[in-house]
Order: structure tokens, then C-alpha cells, then sequence
């Protein structure tokens, strides 16, 4: 196993016992049942566990930059942005550690003060990677992505830490937005499987519930 491989393994357990990930008939904000969810609000009160995911996020998010200014002559400004509400204190840690700019996307305008939907300073052409905890459908990451498209800013590319893989990354790609996952469930039940902390009844009952619940054509919305 890779140094890197060894990162996420640790990683994935220390969710786990932090029950970032819980197991159960449990049901979602958007009313679907799932064996397996993913509460990452917790690990605010785990400074060490935040540190070690921000770290390896900065480093997905600085190879990004690196690939942009690859691909273009004159690369423009980046900036990052943590999808509302839970990714936006990690996204913080990844804008510290890599020194790179963070604007804040209200959910709505206050009706007082600035009224701004984007806190922070950023100028149209600016190019911003969206930080998000867990991709389930992609719905979040759609709506922001366009907001901050229609404001000005070049928003196609997504970092996350778990990618559920149920389809909400191909979905999201139709729309030109590009996801990258430090982790997939898969990957995470493998680890917690040789670290005896599940069984592969668990292993299974999950591979299952994934070949059964992927995005449809509906939630794609004919894009």
C-alpha cells in the first residue's frame, strides 16, 4: 500500500470512530433511505482529524492550479469556496494552507448591511474551486456552481472527500464540472473491512444498496 493509500486508510478509520460515518436504515436531508451516511458536521470538534483532511484537500487543490496554469498561458486568479454550510470551515483550513483566497456563498442575501450572496474578495474572471464534504446526487454542487457562474467566475471544478458513487459525479460532468474525490465509499468500506471495523455483510448490504440507487434520468433532469 501507498504512503498516499496509508493517508486515506487512516483517514477513513478516524472518520469512523469520530461516527462521521454511521451505519442504520437512516434517512437523508432529501428523504432518501440510505444504509450508510456520512455526518461530516462532527469533525469540527476534531481539530487534528480537520488539520490532516485539510492538508491532503490543499494538496488536491494545489495540483488543480498547477493542471489550470498548465493549460492556460495567462491563468487567472484562484480562488476556493466551501459549499454551504458544512464544508465551508474546512474550506477555511484549505485556504490557509494553501494560501489561496476563500469567498463565502450565502444560501440567501441578508436583508441588511452589504446584501451580498458572495462574501469575501473576487473579481469576474476569477477561477473557483468548490471544496464540498460528500457528493450524494450533486444537487448542492450544481445550484452553487451556477450561482457563481452567473456572477462571473469561472467554477468548474470540485474537490471532495467522499464521492458516494452514485452516479451524482457523471451527472455533475454533463455539466461541465469536474469532481475529485479523496475518497469513495467503496474504497472507504475496503479500508474499514481490513481494519476490522465492519463485516463484509456490511460490505455487501452497501455494495448492494449502491447498484439499486444510482442518480436517474429524472434526477438528471434531461441535462
Amino acid at each position: 500500500m501507498t504512503e498516499s493509500n496509508l493517508m486515506l486508510k487512516d483517514i477513513a478509520i478516524r472518520l469512523f470512530k469520530a461516527n462521521a460515518i454511521k451505519f442504520g436504515n437512516i434517512t437523508t436531508g432529501s428523504g432518501a433511505v440510505t444504509p450508510v451516511y456520512f455526518d461530516l458536521r462532527v469533525i469540527v470538534s476534531y481539530p487534528s482529524l480537520m488539520k490532516d483532511l485539510s492538508i491532503l484537500l490543499s494538496q488536491r487543490v494545489q495540483e488543480l492550479i498547477k493542471v489550470n496554469e498548465a493549460a492556460h498561458p495567462e491563468p487567472t486568479r484562484t480562488i476556493v469556496c466551501g459549499v454551504p454550510y458544512t464544508a465551508v470551515p474546512i474550506t477555511s483550513l484549505v485556504s490557509v494552507n494553501a494560501d489561496i483566497p476563500m469567498i463565502m456563498k450565502r444560501k440567501q442575501a441578508k436583508d441588511y448591511g452589504t446584501k451580498n450572496l458572495i462574501e469575501g474578495v473576487w473579481s469576474k474572471g476569477d477561477t473557483c474551486i468548490l471544496v464540498d464534504d460528500v457528493i450524494m446526487f450533486g444537487d448542492s454542487i450544481l445550484e452553487i456552481a451556477t450561482e457563481l457562474t452567473n456572477s462571473g467566475l469561472n467554477c468548474s471544478q470540485v474537490v471532495v472527500i467522499c464521492d458516494r458513487e452514485q452516479g451524482a459525479i457523471e451527472k455533475v460532468a454533463r455539466r461541465g464540472i469536474k469532481v475529485y474525490a479523496l475518497l469513495t465509499l467503496s474504497e472507504i468500506m475496503k479500508y474499514l473491512l481490513e481494519s476490522n471495523y465492519v463485516t463484509n455483510q456490511d460490505c455487501d448490504m452497501v455494495q448492494n444498496y449502491l447498484a439499486n440507487n444510482q442518480v436517474s434520468d429524472q434526477l438528471i433532469n434531461g441535462q
